[in-house]
C-alpha cells in the first residue's frame, strides 16, 4: 500500500482533514449539527463517505458509502482498499476479467481455500451489506451484489 493511501485512509476514518497530491479528505457537519461527515476525494470525485453521530448517547458510525465514480482504475481501487482496511473489513475490491469484484480470501485453519467473490454491477456499494453477504452461509461465490435484495 502506498504511503499516501495509508495516510489518507487513516485520516478519513479518524475524521481528520487531509490534502496531498490528488487525494483529499474533507470533514463537514450534516444538516443536523449532530452528524459529522468525512468525505474521501480522489481527483475531485468523492469515492467514500462516512457519517457519524457526535451526540454522546449515539456515538459511532451511522453510514458508510463507497463509489468508484466510473473510474475503475488501479489507483481508485487502491484508495478504496485502503479505506476498507482502515475500517476493518476483511475483503477488498479487485478487477477480474474487466469486472469489478469484491474479493475475500478464505482459510480453513492454516489451509488456504481460495477466493470468494461478489460481482459489482454498479460503481457504488455499502460495505456493511457486502460484509453480511460474505458472512452468510447462503452466499454463492460470483453472485452480483446489486442483485441481492436482502440478507
Amino acid at each position: 500500500m502506498r504511503k499516501i493511501t495509508k495516510e489518507s485512509s487513516e485520516a478519513f476514518v479518524n475524521f481528520e482533514q487531509y490534502n496531498k497530491s490528488n487525494t483529499e479528505v474533507a470533514i463537514k457537519y450534516g444538516y443536523s449539527l449532530s452528524d459529522e461527515i468525512a468525505r474521501f476525494y480522489l481527483h475531485g470525485n468523492c469515492i467514500a463517505e462516512i457519517t457519524r453521530s457526535t451526540l454522546p448517547e449515539c456515538q459511532g458510525l451511522k453510514s458508510i458509502e463507497i463509489d468508484l465514480c466510473g473510474w475503475r482504475t488501479p489507483t481508485t481501487r487502491e484508495r478504496i482498499n485502503g479505506v476498507l482496511e482502515a475500517l476493518g473489513y476483511d475483503f477488498r475490491i479487485a478487477s477480474r476479467n474487466y469486472e469489478q469484484v469484491l474479493v475475500r480470501n478464505t482459510w480453513n485453519g492454516k489451509e488456504y481455500l481460495g477466493q470468494v467473490r461478489l460481482k459489482l454491477s454498479s460503481d457504488s456499494f455499502d460495505p456493511d451489506f457486502a460484509q453480511r453477504v460474505f458472512d452468510s452461509k447462503e452466499f454463492v461465490s460470483g453472485t452480483d451484489l446489486n442483485a441481492i435484495t436482502d440478507f
